[in-house]
């Protein structure tokens, strides 16, 4: 696999993202072809891919976790991604996880400007294995609506990112 393209889709229909907020202000879904050697199980693909996030992005959480400490929203820990054990009431950095199925996993957070939720899909179509992140959106407030109007541009880039990031350094095939 020599290029690796990200295509921007709808949030899958059978996602358990759909249902998991009152209400969707905003959603985008982000889906990546896996390759052919690649693990199926989602616990593994999602931890892999929640520890081999770019350095720059990194960067960007800590600045972001300085700048809304002073406004009281709820920061990372992103030095608690190494040994991630995705079950159902733990923690990966900002993100709990909320739910766990057979080829999908569901985090998120709900704070007092918005709740989001990302899920991690494994889907098997026609023979391939896609990979899709999606990320959903409640505002509870105008703080909400106006950290989001900021956070989406840099979203929408950081995602397909980390898509490429995760498969590039194939560290997604299980030894």
């Amino acid at each position: 696999m020599g290029k690796y393209i990200v295509e921007k889709v709808s949030v899958p229909k059978n996602s358990i993202a759909n249902e998991s907020l009152s209400y969707i202000h905003y959603s985008d879904a982000y889906k990546i072809l896996l390759p052919g050697e690649s693990a199926h199980d989602v616990k593994f693909i999602a931890s892999k891919f929640l520890t081999t996030v770019p350095s720059w992005v990194s960067h960007l959480m800590k600045v972001r976790d300085r700048v809304v400490s002073f406004i009281g929203l709820k920061t990372s820990s992103l030095s608690e991604v190494e040994n991630i054990k995705l079950e159902q009431v733990s923690r990966i950095g900002l993100l709990r996880i909320l739910n766990c199925s057979l080829h999908e996993i569901l985090l998120g957070e709900d704070d007092r400007h918005l709740n989001f939720r990302v899920s991690i899909l494994v889907e098997e179509v026609n023979g391939l294995n896609y990979l899709t992140v999606s990320t959903v959106v409640y505002f509870h407030n105008w703080m909400g609506k106006l950290y989001f109007f900021i956070v989406r541009k840099v979203h929408k880039v950081i995602v397909p990112a980390m898509l490429k990031n995760f498969v590039r350094k194939r560290h997604i095939v299980k030894i």
